[in-house]
């Protein structure tokens, strides 16, 4: 009868119908993009780069640093900006507008960009890069999930007194007169927080996403081998960071990497080094107990993904800060 089906549909119930029109429509485009999935975009013939690699994250691990470095490298053909945010905020501006971003090459120099956000990437966009680039080599920098994710509230708590929107560049200080500094200090101190405060932001979706290092690289993994996706542990850039830089311009095959590497002469001067004050950037024993206990199944869980794609250094899962079992970087 018409009302066994509607019960077996579920559309007797209060809203029944409404939902189950939704998942018609929900079903329909599951349908339609399962369909398309190897039709290229409709500005495809705007493209006008091909781009070799792209560094997805981590977020505050460094990238700004790598993307200094690599500038120097002969052979590496780098975005004007660091951060282009194509395929997360700007790609309604077309193909057209993503080949602009980079320079004019007609040598064998290996285009890429770094923006650390895009490990958060949908699904919808990673199939569409290996769409474009199927054989692009990616990058990831891994840092301690406690670290990492402190030193991104505090940016954020600097930001929020700049007045910056959410996502904004932190802010410059080399560029700010001591008053400015002195009171942007004061209002972005994180003693005057509590450790709840901390640990709702660390909840809230913009901070526990870029943890969850493992959810995001499997995302990539679906599209990309395993033998194009370089995992590398940050403490390579504090301890050996010509070493870390040679692992990265091999990866992406730059010819003579390493030998352009050994020359350079500033690989160890700090980049972007955000924090005021010395203070800032410690955390309280309270509250990293409370942000270890959050965090500690993203770092089970990445270290799962890091043996089972044969790498032989690990993440802390808890306790001391800023060290990582075996130093190796992958």
């Amino acid at each position: 009868s018409k009302r066994k089906a509607a019960s077996d549909n579920g559309t007797d119930e209060p809203g029944g119908v409404a939902r189950a029109l939704k998942r018609q429509r929900s079903n329909r485009v599951l349908d339609a993009n399962s369909a398309n999935l190897n039709v290229p975009p409709d500005d495809v013939e705007l493209l006008d780069v091909k781009i070799s690699f792209l560094v997805i994250g981590a977020q505050k691990a460094s990238t700004t640093w790598l993307y200094e470095m690599l500038k120097q490298i002969p052979g590496v053909g780098l975005a004007h900006v660091k951060e282009v945010h194509f395929w997360d905020w700007n790609r309604r501006k077309g193909l057209g507008w993503y080949s602009r971003q980079f320079p004019s090459s007609n040598d064998d120099s290996q285009l890429g960009e770094i923006t650390p956000c895009y490990m958060c990437l949908e699904e919808r966009h990673i199939r569409e890069i290996h769409h474009l680039f199927p054989k692009a080599r990616i990058v990831f920098v891994a840092r301690d999930l406690v670290d990492r994710a402190w030193s991104a509230l505090t940016m954020e708590l600097r930001n929020n007194a700049r007045g910056l929107r959410p996502g904004a560049f932190d802010v410059d200080y080399s560029t700010l007169d001591d008053r400015t500094r002195n009171k942007l200090e004061r209002e972005s101190d994180p003693s005057n927080q509590s450790d709840a405060y901390f640990v709702d932001r660390l909840r809230h979706a913009t901070h526990t996403d870029r943890s969850d290092y493992a959810k995001g690289l499997r995302r990539w993994l679906k599209y990309f081998p395993k033998e194009q996706l370089l995992i590398l542990n940050v403490q390579g850039v504090w301890e050996e960071p010509k070493a870390f830089l040679k692992r990265v311009v091999s990866h992406i095959g730059v010819k003579d990497g390493a030998e352009h590497v050994e020359k350079l002469q500033d690989v160890d001067r700090r980049v972007n080094a955000g924090m005021l004050s010395k203070n800032h950037g410690v955390i309280r024993e309270s509250l990293r107990c409370k942000m270890e206990t959050y965090l500690a199944p993203f770092a089970t869980d990445f270290n799962k993904l890091l043996e089972e794609l044969g790498y032989e250094w690990r993440l802390n899962e808890s306790s001391s800060p800023s060290k990582s079992k075996n130093l190796k970087t992958g």
